[in-house]
């Protein structure tokens, strides 16, 4: 066959072999610290929650986390910079946490979880958490957000 009708390939220029046990390496690294999430899931964000989401991996300092709902979901994502505190606190540094909506983490008590029991148990829901006034527009406000901004989401939004 001529050479003008074989495919143009990209050359590949291969690492050498300490490039690949030192990536190899860093790998395994990922998949400890995994694990060690995984041991202490439960400790890091509580029983309830530890049930609706689990962590799917870690790679380059990016941690995914799968949640089975989107009140979960966003619950997580309000207080990931929490989570992430929590994490480096078992050694464990991240410079991201990806929260994706994945159906497929079973919860342990499916048969009790209907929407609204869901909803009643959220994080976001008044009952459930210290509300504060906020000090500049007089509003009822999750604590949360007076300790993260000093006032509340609408005013720091205002602010900002």
């Amino acid at each position: 066959m001529h050479k003008k009708y074989l495919p143009i390939l990209n050359k590949r220029y291969p690492s050498s072999m300490r490039n690949c046990l030192d990536n190899f390496k860093k790998s395994w690294g990922d998949l400890d610290k995994l694990s060690k999430l995984n041991e202490n899931w439960e400790k890091l964000i509580g029983l309830e929650l530890s049930r609706a989401c689990k962590p799917l991996k870690i790679e380059q300092k990016n941690l995914t986390i799968a949640v089975n709902h989107p009140q979960w979901r966003q619950a997580l994502i309000y207080n990931k910079h929490k989570l992430k505190e929590s994490i480096s606190r078992f050694g464990i540094n991240l410079n991201e946490i990806k929260i994706i909506q994945n159906y497929e983490v079973k919860n342990l008590d499916c048969k009790e979880m209907t929407s609204k029991t869901i909803w009643e148990k959220h994080p976001s829901r008044i009952k459930n958490n210290n509300m504060v006034i906020c000090k500049i527009c007089k509003i009822p406000t999750p604590k949360g957000e007076i300790t993260r901004w000093g006032k509340c989401s609408f005013c720091w939004r205002k602010s900002g």
